[in-house]
């Protein structure tokens, strides 16, 4: 019960629902701060706890019931209570708030907050709303005579925030349901924010321990819009859909439920890798049984899950989905997890589909009631106004001075982005530059040198590679090299720039720092988990951004010093994967099998390097070489959806190695390239050769 009880008083809200009893105030509290249908503030009233009399009228406030709060909590004697009380009879409440930019889908909360308690101030770069700036001073952005009564960023990591928000003199509120995939860019500005929001409880886990501000669960952020289709009739042809980023090195555990549908071989499957046009998209939905979902945090709301319940599609979801909190598993949702295989689950429902088809219009009838995107940007505002309320002692702000809006992704993302034009991505880059030069002067610091090289390097990252820019994007890191030698991130990626965007000579120098980093000892090389080793999507398929950003992520609570020896055995995997492509073209003192199989003992669960391991034992071809390669594929095959490629080695193994085994691979690349469509295929780098 203590832990439990921490979960509710640290925030983690989903936690304490799910494993109070409705016996305890806490468990019908929780209810109530995550906007869940249930009557908790009726619930609450029965409770002669004082805190009980206070959630209550939180309780009607977050379900929109503005008399009774005011009511209860006018009889509340403690600040919380008195300071939310102050907030509500404002009404409206001026919230200026940094949204996202694209006004559709169902994370739109901007377009539909209608709720008369709030009077919204939106900044971005969308031509209606307040024109963001980079590097802006949030004073010139606010209206002439208006003093914010708090300010919220909804994924905080996609906006470009006012390094000096806090001059506002009110609650500076966040709300992150990446930061993980952004750790190193968005750790810096996480302190900047009074409380930080998150989906679910893995989410609450992994950033609560990492910063000192209080960090609180509110999973009810997205719904279903107001133009969203009518609910279909007739006939579903699609057995079982999926959509998304379906295969990507990042999100590898999403290939085990890709797996899972593939081992239903008569299933009619759809997967879509990357995202179409809302009414393709609802189309799709409209005619399929089955919508299948897997989200990196398994507690969160599937966006995917709500769009396809709403259009009276079955869907499956994680066991710990807080979906299954909302939705009754006899209301067209359905679970899988480490007991029950999503094959299993996928069966049943084709076995039974009428009976499911059936309860899932009873589900859909609830999401577009329940999670109409009206209400649920009310909830959300009137949850942020509640952290809002909370009572603070002051602090020190960090230096808006010190605060670099860095770049968070090559090409894929919300704010700002292609979308916008070369003009401020590269405005952009040279506001940053220019604040980084600034700092040098100085602070001669190996760290800034290298965030200089990052926002050079990504500015150009689409450009001509023969263009001339790589000189600029890179001195900062040589700079940075001869300050400090054994700086591993540095090198790491001045030899990325090198190899990926260099002419011959370039790439020899690359080749020939690859060379010195593996020939010292792993113990002489010094990094710092915040050191930036660029962005998750910049050439993904050389370098397991996952794993190494998980392990940062978990830095951040630990003072485990086995962690910075994770990281540096993760960056060595990857130089040797580089060294083995390049073997032929440069040799040196080893060869390129040596230096793939030392990629895969550093770092043996990243497929990209257990197939180029594969792809050259089999070129070899010794009888030990070919066990070898059977073994890695045969295991590879199991967790990965690199089948078609894993399919290609296989069948130059001889016969007698091949079995039954590479009869079901086959069978398994066949379905899996009959039922998927691509609607995204980003380009990436690729290597260029060094000789001239």
């Amino acid at each position: 019960m203590h832990e439990v009880d921490g979960a509710f008083a640290g925030g983690d809200y989903l936690s304490a629902v799910r494993q109070l009893s409705p016996d305890s105030w806490q468990y019908w509290a929780s209810l109530g701060l995550i906007g869940h249908p249930a009557d908790a503030a009726g619930a609450l009233a029965r409770f002669t706890h004082p805190d009980a009399m206070f959630f209550s009228g939180v309780a009607s406030w977050i379900a929109g019931d503005d008399d009774r709060a005011r009511h209860v909590l006018g009889r509340c004697e403690n600040a919380h209570a008195r300071r939310l009380l102050n907030l509500i009879v404002k009404h409206p409440i001026t919230v200026l708030a940094q949204l996202p930019w694209n006004r559709r889908g169902p994370w739109d909360i901007l377009t539909h907050l209608k709720d008369p308690a709030f009077r919204l101030l939106n900044v971005s770069f969308h031509p209606d709303d307040i024109h963001n700036q980079l590097y802006a001073d949030v004073r010139t952005l606010i209206p002439a005579g208006v003093q914010p009564d708090f300010y919220a960023a909804e994924m905080l990591e996609w906006h470009l925030i006012p390094p000096n928000i806090r001059t506002l003199g009110c609650p500076v509120l966040g709300h992150s349901s990446d930061f993980d995939l952004h750790i190193q860019t968005v750790a810096p500005w996480l302190e900047l924010f009074d409380e930080l929001v998150v989906l679910d409880h893995v989410e609450w886990r992994g950033l609560s321990g990492a910063v000192a501000v209080p960090v609180s669960v509110f999973p009810k952020v997205f719904g279903v819009p107001s133009d969203f289709p009518d609910l279909p009739e007739g006939h579903r042809d699609i057995d079982v859909f999926l959509s998304g980023t379906v295969m990507h090195p990042y999100h590898d555990d999403k290939e085990a439920i890709v797996l899972d549908v593939l081992d239903v071989p008569d299933a009619r499957t759809l997967m879509v890798q990357g995202f179409e046009e809302p009414p393709v998209y609802y189309k799709h939905l409209s005619k399929s049984k089955l919508c299948c979902t897997f989200i990196r945090h398994a507690g969160a709301l599937p966006t995917r899950g709500l769009e396809a319940l709403g259009l009276g599609c079955v869907v499956a979801v994680q066991e710990e989905s807080v979906l299954r909190l909302f939705v009754d598993d006899r209301e067209g949702v359905v679970s899988y997890g480490p007991g029950k295989r999503l094959s299993s689950v996928i069966q049943e429902v084709l076995q039974r589909s009428d009976e499911f088809l059936a309860q899932a219009r009873r589900g859909a009838e609830f999401i577009r009631r329940e999670f109409a995107l009206e209400r649920v940007a009310s909830q959300y505002f009137r949850f942020l106004t509640f952290l809002a309320a909370r009572p603070r002692r002051p602090r020190e702000d960090p230096p808006p001075e010190r605060m670099l809006q860095k770049r968070p992704v090559v090409q894929k993302g919300w704010l700002p982005s292609s979308d916008f034009g070369k003009g401020l991505l590269m405005d952009w880059a040279a506001r940053s530059a220019a604040r980084i030069e600034e700092r040098l002067e100085a602070d001669h610091s190996v760290g800034l040198l290298n965030d200089l090289a990052r926002e050079r390097l990504l500015a150009h990252y689409h450009d001509d590679v023969g263009a001339g820019w790589l000189r600029d994007a890179i001195a900062p890191l040589e700079r940075a090299m001869e300050a400090c030698p054994d700086a591993l991130v540095v090198r790491f990626n001045l030899v990325r720039a090198l190899l990926h965007f260099g002419d011959p000579v370039h790439v020899r120098q690359g080749i020939g720092l690859v060379d010195t980093t593996l020939d010292a000892s792993a113990q002489s090389w010094r990094l710092h988990p915040l050191d930036d080793v660029l962005p998750w999507d910049f050439c993904p398929s050389f370098f397991n951004y996952r794993r190494y950003f998980d392990t940062v992520t978990r830095s951040l609570a630990s003072a485990d010093s086995d962690i910075v020896q994770s990281l540096i055995a993760i960056i060595l995997a990857a130089l040797n994967h580089y060294r083995s492509r390049y073997a032929t073209e440069c040799p040196g003192p080893h060869s390129e099998l040596f230096y793939a199989e030392q990629a895969v003992r550093l770092d043996p669960g990243f497929a990209e390097y257990i197939l180029n391991y594969a792809r050259l034992l089999v070129r070899r071809g010794l009888p030990a070489d070919l066990s070898m390669a059977k073994e890695q594929l045969s295991e590879l095959s199991r967790r990965s959806t690199r089948l078609i490629e894993i399919h290609d080695i296989a069948r130059q193994l001889p016969d007698e190695a091949k079995s039954d085994w590479c009869s079901n691979l086959e069978a398994r690349a066949s379905r899996l390239w009959w039922s998927t469509r691509v609607r995204e295929n980003l380009p990436h780098p690729t290597l260029r050769s060094s000789l001239a």
